[in-house]
Order: C-alpha cells, then sequence, then structure tokens
C-alpha cells in the first residue's frame, strides 16, 4: 500500500467535511499601525521600525509630499526629519 492510497472507508469521490471551520481569519503578517485618536483637530500616530515622514504623510493624506507639516508639528520631537525612530508620538495636524 501506497502512501497515496486511501485507508479510509469514504467513496473516492466524497468532499472534505468543513463543518465545524469558523469564519474569521488570523495572519501573522504585520499590519500597518493605527493612528490613535486625540482630542482637538489632530492625531497622534506612533512611528514603527521602516516608516518615513513622507510614508505617514502619504498615508494619512494621501500626498508624500506633504510631509513638512508632520516635521512642522513636532520639531519639539524630530530634531533631523531624515531620522525618526521606532515608539516616537507624532501629532498628525489636520488628518
Amino acid at each position: 500500500m501506497g502512501i497515496f492510497d486511501r485507508k479510509d472507508d469514504k467513496p473516492a469521490g466524497s468532499k472534505p467535511d468543513f463543518s465545524n471551520v469558523r469564519s474569521g481569519g488570523s495572519s501573522t503578517a504585520p499590519t500597518a499601525p493605527e493612528p490613535t485618536s486625540t482630542s482637538g483637530s489632530g492625531r497622534t500616530y506612533v512611528v514603527v521600525k521602516g516608516d518615513t515622514l513622507s510614508g505617514i504623510a502619504k498615508r494619512e493624506y494621501g500626498n508624500a509630499s506633504k510631509w513638512p507639516t508632520i516635521y512642522e508639528a513636532n520639531k519639539d520631537v524630530i530634531k533631523d526629519p531624515d531620522l525618526i525612530y521606532p515608539g516616537q508620538q507624532l501629532r498628525i495636524p489636520g488628518a
């Protein structure tokens, strides 16, 4: 008997039983971080590894060239706009 020979008593044409499968999903794929809401006209965003100001601007405003808006609102936190770090909390004005 080979490894692909059937051992059970089900007919060869029967379909698998998925009646115990529940809906929903799980994934190990990373997800984009959710900005956290704040009171006022903007939001707060927590930087994750790989983020850039232009990438955050593209996600929040739909336009990567609006990164200076984020930089200007966070000059007290960001010393160099090319260097942002995971864990930094940035204000996203008017998003």
